[in-house]
């Protein structure tokens, strides 16, 4: 089987017509010819929006019965336009006589796949692909910005200090040491971010302090769940800088000096008759039993008591307070935002302990930096690390959210009001392959032969095409030979009936697994077997499994009941199938049920589910009837698997399996105008022979 075998036929019918769709045709996609699967982009388009949806066959175009083994599909090359999207949609129902109402129907349960690009390197060891998108838009959407100004992030509580401990794969064991913890009464608790797939947001999984250990100022803790790599675990605690213990067993008066003050909820004192802690609620009341029995003001630390109470207790019941000894700064914020903020306008404003004003931004990657400042932002979770002590009641944000509205529909056109997503699909999916293309284009305006031009070594695909789009491309190696060790291209003589210029393309790429997919970030199952350089394209693979043409359920019947699924009585002589079996061609053979039903001994008529009766014939000849949309037999039953044939109303039946597997493309052009004169999709179809 050779690289020209692999082709990507046209349906009967394209176009938005409800009949659109429908069989496999003998015509193939020309690689380079513009408009041959979706039409022209007109200005009406780029005005008032365009949406697409056509079927296409990628199959093995051999007169024989080969074996394409995992054989998949794939967008490599997307419009430079990003008001033009191209997808490819996977369902299971689609069938060669679906047509455009079929399809349209198929759309709301189907899978999408479609392409990004690396925004950062991914080295060879690397379990992470940071992506542009894991979405994409299937209907056209008009984009608005809206600005928000002076948003103040929440404050959970400003008394923790935070320290991390970053993830380089999958962390399952925290151990964090804190010099500055406030060991005399120690408060603290974790947490961590945790991608829910289904509700496709970030959810904080804590971890409280009973659930961690602690030895001296060093703290552990095993988790359940890991820290993906690219996350972080934050350990939020009281420090000694901040705080002081105040211990009642020492003094049962609280003692402030000048800026100090209570901090709420850390006050124990004792029932007077039971063993029971008594902790101030947060607002200067300890209630029991639903009675009050003290208040306590947190600026001056005095307690007033309704009922008797005790300041005395074991050591590990702290009956004591926290005190806080100084305005509160921080060196680490954590927040979340509205999730679809545009990163490149994001403006981050604070005031430093010492009344000093910073200020950081945000590029297109969620990089921020600053001065003092810096920090990431990942559909609007924001981790801000600042160089100085600053006062978290200063941080105020500045951003302009990105809002995407569906288009309505134009008269005449795939009503979209019914497709899935509000128009915006996952292009992804969890334990599915994508693959990694690093792409290198060289233009040569002349190419003669023995002209040598060295590329990358170890590529995976190697190609020439001239100013025609036509591909240099040949089983033989007429026109130009790659040396995969060195990576040098030989020009040779079949060159010189080719157009220049040309374009000599080099692809490195990568299989591998998905097993989670977060915004803007894909984890996969095994490292990639090469580092790739950020703008590499990541393309959600499209399975299509083993193509090839066989045929399955060989059965007669006694009797025909108009039923292809029907399993019954056998005829009283057979159709010897096993010393003649049915002969098949990838290229003829289509997707059917089969019955061969006989009109009298010697004569008969053949039947498909779905094509109707085709062919009538003899048992003198062999049974062939010809697939005109490729111009090859369905199949062929021998006259010697014929034999004497069957009696009147008898029948054989019989099913096909085609080397072609229907899929189906959409285009999406949102309203807008561009000066992008190309906007061409590539579709890669591959497998193992």
């Amino acid at each position: 089987m050779l690289r020209s075998d692999l082709k990507i036929f046209l349906p009967q019918r394209l176009g938005n017509s409800p009949d659109a769709g429908g069989h496999r045709t003998n015509i193939a996609l020309e690689s380079g010819k513009l408009n041959q699967v979706f039409s022209a982009i007109s200005n009406v388009d780029r005005a008032r929006s365009a949406f697409e949806l056509v079927k296409l066959y990628p199959a093995v175009a051999t007169s024989d019965a080969s074996r394409l083994q995992d054989s998949h599909v794939f967008i490599s090359d997307q419009p430079d336009d990003p008001n033009v999207t191209t997808l490819l949609v996977q369902s299971g129902s689609l069938i060669d006589t679906s047509v455009l109402g079929d399809m349209e129907n198929l759309l709301p349960s189907a899978k999408f796949h479609g392409m990004t690009v690396l925004t950062a390197n991914t080295a060879s060891d690397g379990l992470v692909l940071l992506v542009d998108r894991v979405s994409a838009n299937l209907a056209p959407t008009i984009n608005s910005r809206v600005p928000r100004q002076n948003v103040s992030p929440p404050h959970e509580s400003t008394a923790y200090r935070t320290q991390q401990l970053e993830s380089f794969g999958r962390l399952y064991h925290i151990d964090i040491n804190i010099p500055d913890l406030l060991t005399d009464r120690p408060i603290f608790y974790g947490n961590y971010r945790k991608y829910n797939y289904q509700a496709k947001v970030y959810e904080t999984i804590t971890i409280f302090q009973n659930a961690m250990e602690l030895n001296g100022t060093n703290i552990t803790t095993r988790l359940t769940t890991p820290v993906y790599e690219g996350e972080k675990f934050n350990l939020h605690y009281l420090s000694k800088n901040d705080f002081r213990y105040h211990d009642f067993a020492i003094s049962g008066a609280i003692a402030l000096a000048n800026g100090e003050s209570v901090l709420p909820g850390t006050v124990n004192i004792k029932h007077p008759e039971l063993d029971k802690v008594l902790t101030d609620d947060g607002n200067g009341q300890f209630i029991y039993s639903g009675y009050l029995m003290a208040k306590i003001d947190y600026l001056t630390g005095e307690i007033t008591e309704f009922q008797p109470v005790r300041y005395t207790g074991f050591v590990s019941q702290h009956i004591g307070a926290v005190i806080q000894t100084r305005p509160f700064t921080i060196r680490h914020k954590a927040f979340s935002l509205e999730q679809n903020i545009i990163p490149e306008t994001f403006y981050v404003r604070c005031e430093t302990a010492g009344g000093i004003q910073l200020s950081g931004s945000s590029d297109a990657q969620g990089v921020i930096t600053g001065t003092n400042i810096s920090g990431t932002l990942t559909e609007g979770a924001v981790e801000l690390t600042f160089d100085v002590d600053v006062l978290p009641e200063s941080i105020s944000c500045d951003y302009e959210l990105l809002i995407q509205e569906p288009v309505p529909t134009p008269p005449g056109e795939i009503n979209r009001v019914a497709l899935p997503g509000n128009g915006i699909v996952p292009i992804f999916h969890k334990d599915g392959l994508v693959c990694v293309q690093h792409r290198e284009r060289t233009i040569h305006q002349a190419l003669s032969a023995g002209d040598t031009i060295t590329v990358t070594p170890d590529a995976d695909w190697v190609d020439i095409v001239d100013g025609q789009g036509a591909s240099l491309y040949s089983p033989t190696d007429n026109n130009y030979v790659y040396d995969d060790a060195t990576g040098q291209v030989t020009v040779k003589s079949g060159v010189s009936q080719f157009t220049a210029p040309f374009i000599l393309t080099v692809i490195q790429s990568d299989l591998v697994q998905v097993t989670a997919i977060e915004p803007k970030l894909l984890r996969i199952s095994t490292p990639l077997k090469r580092t790739f350089p950020a703008g590499s394209t990541v393309s959600s693979v499209y399975m299509l499994e083993d193509l090839q043409a066989r045929s399955t359920n060989e059965r007669t019947l006694s009797a025909w009941q108009n039923n292809f699924a029907d399993i019954g009585a056998p005829a009283t002589n057979v159709i010897n199938t096993t010393q003649y079996p049915i002969q098949l061609s990838n290229i003829g053979c289509i997707t059917q049920r089969w019955a061969v039903v006989f009109t009298s001994t010697t004569e008969y008529n053949v039947l498909g589910e779905f094509v109707g009766a085709i062919f009538s014939g003899t048992i003198s000849e062999d049974c062939a009837p010809i697939n005109p949309f490729a111009n090859e037999p369905y199949f062929i039953i021998t006259s010697a698997a014929l034999g004497s044939g069957l009696n009147p109303g008898e029948a054989f039946l019989f099913s096909t399996w085609s080397a072609a597997r229907p899929i189906m493309a959409t285009r999406s052009v949102s309203p807008g105008h561009s000066q992008i004169q190309q906007d061409s999709s590539t579709i890669a179809f591959r497998g193992v022979y």
